[in-house]
């Protein structure tokens, strides 16, 4: 009795363990936005006076997180999710862009920017210079994303950003206003998007960029 007992265990652990492992297995893969890009988009929230009126939007758990970003190097994706989800609901898509290029300006743009004015100087001073670097950079932000760079043309190329999971189409906001401030660090040679897609089930952003 005691064997069959120990048998009819066994079983109902090996089901366990196996529906905990399928539904592992079946989890859609996420990404995830690291402490600095989070800290970068509080300050950018506070140069706009929109931190109270997002923050006001927020769940605790998603508030505690913007208040103190560096509580972990890394955050899942709902956190950006869910404060992208408030900013452009109490101030709409040209504020988000505006947002993106403050961020990109004054917190990524200290870590980057030395980076990418050593690499106008030795390579050119043109927006593929910059753009080509894009998929490096984008490491300091969002962990689980990346980007390929491909030039298609002497003045034109496409930037492909790969989700692993379907995202917001404001993500293409966030997009403009970071290359805005890009294009913003070439004199002369002024960058344009010129048209975007949205591919593979909403998990991959093109941009087709000239100058």
């Amino acid at each position: 009795m005691r064997s069959l007992l120990r048998s009819r265990r066994a079983r109902q652990g090996a089901g366990v363990m196996a529906f905990r492992y399928s539904r592992t297995a079946m989890a859609a893969p996420g990404f995830e936005v690291t402490s600095v890009y989070v800290a970068g988009f509080r300050k950018a929230l506070v140069d706009l006076g929109q931190l109270e009126a997002v923050e006001a939007r927020l769940d605790p758990a998603t508030r505690a997180i913007l208040e103190r970003p560096f509580s972990a190097r890394t955050h899942s994706a709902d956190v950006l999710r869910d404060v992208s989800d408030a900013l452009l609901a109490v101030a709409g898509p040209e504020v988000f862009r505006r947002h993106a290029y403050l961020m990109a300006r004054d917190s990524l743009g200290r870590i980057l920017t030395p980076m990418f004015k050593v690499a106008l100087a030795l390579t050119g001073r043109t927006p593929a210079t910059l753009l080509a670097r894009v998929p490096d950079s984008v490491q300091q932000a969002l962990r689980g994303v990346t980007a390929t760079w491909t030039l298609s043309g002497p003045n034109a190329g496409t930037l492909a950003v790969k989700y692993p999971e379907a995202v917001n189409r404001t993500a293409e906001e966030g997009w403009r206003g970071t290359l805005q401030f890009l294009f913003e660090l070439i004199e002369g040679s002024p960058g344009t998007i010129a048209r975007t897609e949205w591919l593979e089930a909403g998990t991959r952003l093109v941009l087709h960029i000239t100058w």
